[in-house]
């Protein structure tokens, strides 16, 4: 399968199989109901677990994410000596992505009609968060040659570097993505079922290495932006009032980050900036002004981590020099 034509319609079948899956996922939450879950306890807490977890139930998740991950792994691995950078070609390899992710997550939608649990019951919380918010810096920093860090400003990095991330980012991103993945059951409220569409359209973006899309900003701003859709999602169903910090703050890079690759329209640019201003000005009129400290909390998060990463990278680049 290596016309050059034929990202365009894999990236549209992938989207619709991604559509479909999550509709799946929904059709069988009915066959849920008697999962008995522990009451929330907060922030801290996840929710979706069973009350009543037992070996064989955590064994099936991590057995799952195990296997998972390995193949991912070692599919990478032997990709790597079929370099097409940006050739534009689906090859056998990313079929084979493709594939490995479906069978995963038929899988895993299974396994929680079985056993229900992922992996929650065994590992915190912020772990998962974690690993998505690393991602996101990984991005940020990665696309920083070609849109600038904040607001167009470029970051000069090393070139060994830039070669290190290009050549390792993927063997993180695709823990980041499995091990999120298999920390949720597939269970269907719609803060989930929002979350599980993402992390399809994530796995498509994991299996379309060395093509093209891979490297479309367009579709790397929709990826990185849509992660303010599922935080929203998450705290609207659980009734939590901080819904704005997760709007405002994903949607701030939007403006002052993600726009400056999609355009070098100055007029543009600025309207971006005055639009989200103003949607900030709304939500924190209904939120309340006293909790507008709230909007920084997501862009000190991913600024913060890119300009450790950058200061790493910069780090090691000069020591290799040296």
């Amino acid at each position: 399968m290596e016309n050059k034509d034929n990202v365009k319609r894999v990236l549209i079948i992938s989207v619709v199989v991604s559509a479909a899956l999550v509709f799946l996922t929904w059709l069988l939450v009915p066959r849920l109901d008697n999962t008995i879950h522990l009451p929330d306890k907060g922030a801290h807490w996840y929710f979706w677990q069973r009350a009543d977890p037992n070996f064989i139930s955590r064994l099936s998740a991590w057995l799952g994410y195990s296997l998972h991950q390995v193949f991912i792994w070692l599919l990478i691995i032997k990709a790597r000596k079929n370099d097409r950078t940006g050739s534009g070609v689906v090859s056998r390899y990313n079929i084979a992505a493709l594939l490995i992710n479906l069978v995963f997550i038929l899988l895993h939608m299974l396994q929680t009609q079985i056993w229900y649990d992922g992996l929650a019951q065994d590992v915190p919380i912020w772990t998962s968060q974690g690993s998505v918010i690393v991602m996101l810096v990984l991005t940020l920093v990665m696309l920083t040659p070609r849109r600038g860090f904040i607001i167009g400003k470029k970051i000069s990095l090393p070139t060994r570097s830039i070669k290190f991330l290009n050549i390792f980012h993927g063997f993180f991103i695709s823990w980041a993505l499995i091990y999120t993945f298999w920390f949720h059951p597939m269970d269907g409220s719609y803060g989930l079922l929002s979350g599980f569409f993402y992390m399809f359209l994530l796995f498509t973006q994991l299996s379309l290495f060395n093509t093209k899309l891979h490297l479309n900003m367009k579709w790397l701003v929709v990826l990185e932006t849509m992660v303010a859709v599922h935080g929203t999602l998450i705290t609207l169903e659980k009734a939590n009032p901080i819904w704005p910090m997760f709007l405002s703050g994903f949607l701030f890079m939007f403006a002052f980050t993600y726009i400056f690759g999609l355009t070098k329209n100055k007029l543009i640019r600025i309207g971006v900036i005055i639009l989200y201003i103003a949607g900030v000005i709304v939500m924190y009129n209904v939120r309340g002004f006293n909790n507008l400290y709230e909007v920084s909390f997501i862009p000190a998060a991913l600024y913060g981590g890119g300009i450790v990463l950058i200061l790493l990278l910069k780090l090691a680049g000069k020591k290799k020099a040296d």
